[in-house]
């Protein structure tokens, strides 16, 4: 009887320990898909703009339009196409890196190189993206027509959500870049 006794009073004892490991777990689990989400939003974020400052660049003189802000024709600015002669500047846009798309299918993030090239995953985990244009005004520009004239800076936002439940890890970076080499 005694040992039952001492067995029950363990339990009273640990079960409050124990509520508090699975709520330490829980938390690390949550803290890990944030960071998670954060570090998907930064590097998508600094990939976006990095290729858009250079987007346009022709050193040999080479009229090129640097971005096309819906190159899936829907109407809606979630993809981008940039394209800059560079690597090396030799009068086309036919090598790595010149020609990109970047566009959203899912949770994935995909890359591919010119208008043939193949798709590859570029970032999963990124659940939206979207694309602001802005003339010298400060005005914002809504006809894809018009960005490549007018478009002198773009507001690039990026969400993206962890694996954890109830969204709790979701992330959003929105930051504007210069259309420094445009068309």
């Amino acid at each position: 009887m005694g040992m039952i006794v001492a067995l029950v009073l363990l339990g009273f004892l640990l079960s409050p320990l124990l509520g508090t490991i699975i709520s330490a777990q829980h938390g690390f689990v949550a803290n890990r898909q944030r960071a998670r989400a954060a570090g998907n939003v930064r590097y998508a974020h600094l990939a976006l703009t990095r290729f858009m400052r250079a987007a346009g660049s022709s050193p040999l003189g080479v009229a090129l339009d640097g971005v096309d802000p819906d190159p899936d024709g829907d109407g809606d600015f979630d993809d981008i196409r940039l394209r800059a002669d560079y690597n090396p500047p030799d009068g086309d846009i036919d090598d790595p890196g010149e020609d990109l798309v970047f566009y959203l299918r899912a949770d994935t993030m995909f890359l591919r190189s010119g208008t043939a090239g193949a798709e590859e995953p570029y970032l999963i985990g990124v659940d939206s993206l979207a694309f602001e244009y802005f003339d010298r005004e400060g005005n914002p520009i809504t006809d894809a027509n018009r960005v490549t004239s007018r478009a002198l800076s773009a507001r690039v936002t990026i969400r993206a959500c962890g694996e954890h439940d109830g969204g709790a890890a979701e992330r959003v970076l929105s930051g504007t870049v210069r259309l420094r080499n445009k068309g």
